[in-house]
């Protein structure tokens, strides 16, 4: 019966101390998925700007922190969000753990063009913090291809 105590005991503390290396591998996952939802959401973008043969874009709006994929209708020289003149097709919200988005884009905006080309090249950053822990990831578009994709996930 004691050899019974101590192997419960054991596994009680081996479990204890592996809770927290679980939680923290959890939240990392969380956030590559996140970032891996955005390279998602500019590959469709560009798709479908190829696809439909009218410009599709992307805008990112730090201070409310949320994404809004629309179609450029209004203004397509400028390649820009004109809200209220453009489609909207989405506006996703980021998740509360991520407490910086910004874009480098001129007005945080991306465009794909029918022949898949982006409006300018730029980058986009994430971040997010839980307890003392953060995570950082950078993804890319270049204006030729307009070609997307994850440059650096860390993890800290």
């Amino acid at each position: 019966m004691a050899e019974m105590m101590v192997a419960v005991v054991a596994v009680g503390i081996i479990a204890a101390l592996a809770a927290p290396r679980f939680s923290l591998a959890i939240q990392r996952a969380g956030f590559k998925g996140e970032t891996r939802d955005i390279i998602s959401q500019l590959r469709t973008a560009r798709s479908e700007s190829i696809t439909k043969k009218q410009p599709y874009g992307l805008y990112f709006d730090y201070e409310a922190r949320t994404i809004t994929n629309f179609i450029d209708i209004a203004n397509l020289a400028a390649a820009t969000y004109d809200e209220g003149a453009d489609s909207i097709l989405t506006v996703d919200s980021l998740p509360p753990n991520f407490n910086y988005l910004y874009a480098s884009f001129n007005n945080y905006t991306v465009v794909f063009q029918s022949n898949g080309s982006a409006s300018q090249s730029g980058d986009i950053y994430l971040m997010s913090q839980d307890d003392e822990h953060y995570n950082f990831s950078r993804l890319s578009v270049l204006a030729s291809t307009g070609k997307s994709s994850i440059e650096y996930i860390s993890n800290y």
